[in-house]
């Protein structure tokens, strides 16, 4: 079976976002404030380098979207010609092949990414994700407690955990955990993690009721960042409910 790696489309949208920024910013100001330098290229007179467009940017995440990856391959290679020290490339490129199921290849741009922006903590999530994504159970479970550190990824990383747990077959373990995210409630975990549990023990229609649940709440991208795994490992989508 192809795992279809739909965690990666909501990173990309990340990415975006940060890429725009830095183009739009980098561009000349009648306020004449200086551009931020943490994520840009470096600009001495040895290795000074144009910046990306957003439009070309822009192009770029469009064909992600339309799942267009060989037309966008090729023009994330391009790019990351001309501004290797621009680590969203990678990232993105990573993704494409993430997508592909090209998880060595992935995970070097993720690294490569990484080095060049260590505190971009989506390449980090990346990273831990590709382990999921390839049944490496322990090193993902320990990579998502790291990142539950953060407050931003603190609800996703511990359903994360749940889910390492769960799928490796720790019951035990992951139903404390569940406990947990009952009692804590009213977050995205709170739904997910009990969608999970009902779907692993092919309970569809109490998956289905708790999912429901959750698109009714939360945004359709928040709803993949959770929902993605499910997905990936052939959870998602459910089949039609049977009409009586």
């Amino acid at each position: 079976m192809t795992i279809n790696l739909g965690y990666f489309r909501w990173a990309i949208c990340l990415l975006a976002i940060t890429f725009s920024s830095i183009a739009y910013a980098q561009q000349p100001s009648t306020n004449a404030v200086p551009a931020p330098t943490t994520s840009a290229p470096s600009t001495d007179a040895t290795s000074s380098q144009p910046n990306p467009s957003a439009d070309s940017l822009h192009e770029i995440i469009q064909l992600l979207h339309d799942e267009q990856y060989d037309t966008a391959l090729v023009k994330v290679n391009a790019a990351i010609k001309l501004y290797p020290k621009l680590g969203g490339f990678y990232a993105l490129r990573g993704s494409i092949y993430s997508e592909r199921n090209l998880f060595p290849q992935a995970e070097q741009d993720f690294q490569t990414a990484l080095q060049l922006d260590p505190g971009n903590i989506v390449v980090k999530f990346n990273l831990v994700e590709l382990k999921l994504m390839q049944k490496e159970f322990d090193p993902a479970r320990a990579g998502f407690i790291e990142l539950e550190k953060d407050p931003d990824m603190a609800d996703l990383a511990a359903y994360k955990v749940f889910l390492c747990d769960l799928f490796a077959g720790h019951e035990d373990v992951a139903k404390k955990e569940l406990d947990t995210f009952n009692d804590a409630g009213t977050k995205p975990s709170y739904y997910f993690s009990n969608a999970a549990w009902s779907l692993y023990h092919k309970n569809i229609e109490d998956g289905r009721s708790w999912l429901v649940s959750a698109s009714n709440i939360y945004t359709p991208i928040k709803n993949e960042y959770y929902a993605s795994t499910l997905r990936n490992f052939g959870y998602l989508p459910l089949p039609q409910p049977v009409m009586k």
